[in-house]
């Protein structure tokens, strides 16, 4: 049937309206139905991939099809034709199922000064190379410094691409106002003088840390768990105070809906403190204005280290009494294995990394197994931090080791970022029947610099190598860790099919994912990572009514132009929601 024929369709409906709401008071007393037409609507759903018409009621999907074979829905009741998208194309609402959304917020409080160009909503922060360049900017940057946060902080420093840093560089651009430099992994950061005596004021002392190996003070710096564990806590409260942090959430909420996202995973829930995290959480993605949802993941390390063990696993079996329907726990926890891949601190396998230095352990495999054994056996789905392939081999070491232990059917335990890995980590991912949540960014900004240290052109061509987990049955789901790539799945879909450098250059061309596949990995395949597939990830009958709004469809434009799909917005929960407009 043609537009136009549904449309004549409709007219010959309403003429029916006054003898459909005369059904009975059930009927007349139901919410209206409205009936979303578009161009194309891509449902990730084979059973009818492909539609014209979406009716929906009370934020639930009713049916889909074209108009006629809605046509029995809305003799149920009253309804509305909205057209406002007819010559647009609906998605799945896209999901990215690994994110920060606090790591986001408080980085839009800083100045970035990075390796790579960024384009947030239009506001543009161009590619920054070479000491020289890094420190001409970070002077302009603190030159400009208003003042208005206890300390200046800035984002993106990368070693390769800006050279050393150090407590005496920052020193010299002041001894009285308190810097940090929040390195481009948001794993560990440097800071001058004042800042560590910021630290001292609140308790975090030299002597405190002495002995700590992942701290170096008379460097002024912290990173893995000397940052998180060590630092962290002590400039949390300051970052999160509702009067700052208000703002750069909302900020973070209107960039997820500028790319089209629907739902999220917080992948560090209290991970600096879980009541400032989710009561900020609460007021700006559970408020009702909100198009995007949160799924929590409580960093158990973390919680273990404030709380105690017991206490910490009792609180977590709490915090599903204080769920909202957009800000929610559901039986997973997040738990770290190595370093950051920004670093080159994960861990690899010999022959190691070029230069020789070791990579770093976020958690100890012996404390690993701790954790993950009782959360394992308390029966939730475990998500693992791991970058290295021999980070990996530890993690699924202890994954088989609790398998015997106590089997469990599909207990989903999921390995997230999967930075480098071969495909004998992927066979053994797919025998002890793990998934994947990759970030396919780490090739497109780290494949060219990689190959030149760290890794050499072999290892770093199989970053991410994600074909050979999909053809051994191995869900797979792409994320963005935010702000470790940009928060756009379409962008990340693209990186995963083309594998193409920041150069242009394609490394791995044999792990590239199909079309199809990375399709699934920013809309059902991510669901069903997050045990959320019944509820999102296609659009359904019986499903939230979560759709993306986009000028072309995906199986269109092709591979290429993934990429360059443009989004309107979305509709959410039944909602249309348009982005903000970029800044010009």
């Amino acid at each position: 049937m043609n537009y136009a024929s549904a449309l004549s369709l409709h007219r010959r409906l309403a003429l029916s309206l006054t003898a459909t709401l005369a059904l009975g008071a059930a009927a007349a007393s139901a919410a209206p139905i409205t009936v979303f037409v578009a161009r194309q609507i891509v449902t990730m759903d084979a059973v009818r991939p492909t539609a014209t018409a979406v009716a929906v009621r009370d934020g639930k999907i009713l049916g889909v099809g074209s108009l006629a074979d809605l046509a029995p829905w809305l003799k149920s009741g009253p309804y509305t034709i909205d057209e406002t998208f007819k010559d647009k194309v609906l998605l799945p609402g896209l999901i990215d199922p690994h994110l920060h959304p606090l790591l986001g917020a408080l980085q839009f409080g800083t100045v970035w000064i990075t390796p790579e160009p960024w384009d947030i909503m239009g506001v543009k922060t161009p590619a920054t190379q070479g000491a020289a360049a890094y420190m001409a900017a970070l002077k302009a940057a603190f030159a400009a410094d208003k003042g208005d946060d206890p300390f200046f902080m800035t984002w993106g420093y990368s070693e390769p691409a800006h050279g050393p840093m150090s407590r005496q560089i920052l020193d010299g651009l002041s001894t009285t106002r308190p810097i940090m430099v929040w390195q481009r992994s948001a794993h560990e950061i440097y800071c001058n003088t004042p800042m560590l005596a910021y630290l001292e004021a609140r308790g975090v002392t030299e002597a405190k840390l002495k002995g700590n190996p992942q701290v170096d003070w008379a460097n002024g710096h912290f990173w893995e768990a000397g940052f998180f564990k060590g630092a962290l806590p002590a400039i949390g409260p300051a970052l999160l105070a509702p009067a700052r942090v208000d703002k750069l959430f909302l900020r973070t909420r209107d960039y997820l809906n500028y790319n089209g996202i629907t739902t999220v995973a917080d992948m560090n829930t209290g991970g600096t403190n879980w009541e400032l995290e989710v009561g900020a959480l609460t007021r700006n993605f559970g408020a009702a204005d909100s198009p995007v949802r949160v799924r929590l993941t409580p960093d158990v390390g973390a919680l273990t280290g404030f709380k105690g063990a017991d206490a910490a696993q009792a609180f977590i079996a709490d915090a599903a009494q204080h769920n909202t329907d957009h800000v929610f726990t559901n039986n997973a926890v997040k738990l770290f294995a190595d370093g950051a891949m920004f670093s080159l601190a994960m861990q690899i396998r010999p022959p190691g990394y070029i230069d020789g230095h070791a990579g770093e352990w976020l958690t100890e495999p012996a404390a690993f197994e701790t954790l993950a054994r009782r959360y394992w056996n308390a029966g939730y789905q475990i998500h693992v931090h791991s970058n290295g392939d021999a980070s990996d081999d530890m993690v699924l070491d202890v994954l088989q080791k609790l398998e015997g232990e106590h089997p469990r059917i599909n207990p989903r335990f999921t390995l997230e970022h999967y930075g480098y890995a071969t495909e004998a980590t992927n066979r053994r991912v797919a025998d002890l029947g793990a998934q994947v949540s990759a970030n396919p960014f780490y090739l497109y900004d780290l494949g060219d610099s990689y190959a030149r240290v760290g890794l050499g052109a072999d290892r770093a061509a199989s970053m991410t190598p994600l074909a050979g987990l999909v053809a051994r049955g191995v869900t797979v789901s792409l994320h963005s860790d935010f702000a470790m790539a940009p928060a756009q799945p379409l962008l990340l879909a693209w990186t995963a099919v083309t594998r193409e450098t920041m150069s242009g250059k394609v490394m791995g061309a044999d792990q590239r994912l199909t079309l199809d596949q990375a399709m699934r990995a920013i809309t059902i395949d991510a669901a069903y990572i997050l045990h959320l597939e019944d509820k999102i990830g296609s659009i359904v009958a019986g499903k939230l009514a979560d759709f993306t709004v986009v000028d072309r469809n995906p199986y269109d434009v092709g591979a290429a132009g993934l990429r360059d799909i443009k989004v309107w917005g979305t509709v959410y929960e039944g909602r249309p929601f348009k982005a903000k407009a970029a800044v010009k």
